[in-house]
């Protein structure tokens, strides 16, 4: 591991330490990956984005981190083509070559379509809109700012990471074998959190924005809280009942952005199908989630907040629930250089007909610092710190640096 910190310190440094060469050279690469067409009305544009980030964390690893050691090292690589034909008609694609789109869950590599689809405008504004393929869920305002240059820390909130015990490729066999489940440390290649960080699933999507009102419905193959190995339709098919999920948002100033989403569809993959009750399929086991979220940006302060209330239809149990948030805020303390801080809290509800929850209601807060050094390239920092009531099975300390290079 010293190896690998000693790489990435080096990277830091020789990025860091010419910077005016870097930012000429990142600006004439940028110029040259659009390609654009007056007489065919055709525009192409490519960028990318790379990520190099080293995790300290105590084991076993909070939130989605899959690396079994105390140091991992998760580099990142995205590309991303946008190709406009007219003024109406957009083709988006996402590649990423990593270690697992959560980190080091695939150790050794992936290339993967994370995104694809066709975006259509059918006003002449931007009133409606139609988009088909795969792409981040409307659910909330996370997903939008999930890439690390739009992410002031390094982590994903609370909701969109913290694995519940809830299995989506088996059910329970009764009451006393779920309720137990609270008391073993999180097992991440069965359990699923609210929602999969920002749910690249498969579908269609009515968006669009009229004055200072915003909407966003679809329907999709997964769920919000699916793996990313059920996200492709094309590769995977609609093998359970679709997910339909919407949001709708308010501007009523320039500084202000409120929320409210919902979702509703089955949880499980069609595998748990052999070990439902007889006369029952994954389709009658679903999960409903309802979610506020408000934003504020004036001067040098960014603030977001969210809150999920989820309902989990659990086969030989009935229903569960949980209420998970965020509050998150960003200050600019020069113009290159920032904090960012995100408290985080989950609550459970009891397990039908017992006086103990389904989990342990948990918090966790993270503290970062970062620096913008030019328009391509930043530095984060972040430490984050957690605890579960009674008895913790996963660690409670996690520190971060992710450097990203942007072109």
């Amino acid at each position: 591991m010293s190896t690998k910190l000693f790489s990435l310190i080096t990277c830091v440094i020789l990025a860091i330490a010419p910077q005016a060469f870097a930012q000429a050279f990142l600006d004439t690469v940028d110029d040259k990956m659009s390609f654009q067409s007056a007489a065919l009305g055709l525009r192409a544009d490519l960028s990318m984005m790379a990520d190099a980030t080293v995790y300290a964390a105590e084991q076993p690893a909070q939130g989605l981190l899959y690396g079994d050691d105390h140091v991992f090292f998760a580099p990142r690589l995205i590309t991303f083509l946008d190709v406009n034909v007219g003024s109406r008609v957009l083709l988006h694609g996402q590649m990423r070559v990593d270690r697992g789109f959560d980190p080091a869950s695939a150790s050794g590599g992936q290339v993967r379509l994370d995104e694809y689809f066709l975006q259509l405008r059918l006003g002449p504004q931007e009133e409606i809109n139609l988009r088909l393929g795969k792409f981040a869920t409307a659910f909330g305002s996370w997903p939008k700012r999930n890439l690390s240059w739009d992410n002031p820390l390094v982590t994903a909130p609370m909701a969109y990471e913290d694995m519940l015990p809830m299995t989506d490729g088996f059910a329970p066999g009764g009451l006393a074998g779920f309720a137990a489940r609270r008391d073993m440390p999180d097992n991440k290649r069965d359990w699923v959190p609210i929602v999969w960080g920002p749910s690249y699933a498969t579908g269609l999507s009515l968006f669009g924005r009229v004055d200072v009102f915003e909407y966003a419905f679809e329907v999709k193959n997964a769920g919000i809280a699916s793996r990313p190995q059920t996200w492709d339709g094309v590769q995977d098919g609609f093998r359970t009942n679709p997910t339909f999920t919407g949001r709708v948002g308010l501007r009523p100033a320039p500084e202000w952005t409120l929320g409210t989403s919902f979702s509703h569809g089955p949880y499980m993959t069609d595998i748990a199908n052999r070990t439902l009750p007889a006369g029952t399929s994954v389709n009658d086991f679903t999960q409903t989630t309802w979610g506020i979220d408000a934003g504020y940006a004036h001067r040098k302060w960014q603030l977001w907040s969210e809150l999920l209330a989820a309902r989990f239809e659990v086969p030989r149990v009935g229903d569960v629930d949980v209420l998970s948030g965020y509050v998150e805020a960003k200050y600019k303390i020069t113009p290159q250089l920032w904090a960012a801080a995100r408290w985080n809290q989950s609550v459970f509800s009891d397990v039908p007909g017992l006086t103990t929850g389904w989990d342990r209601d948990a918090w966790r807060f993270d503290l970062a610092l970062g620096y913008r050094f030019t328009e391509h390239l930043q530095l984060k920092l972040q430490y984050s710190v957690g605890d579960k009531d009674g008895p913790d099975q996963e660690g409670d300390h996690l520190g971060a640096m992710q450097l990203t290079v942007k072109f």
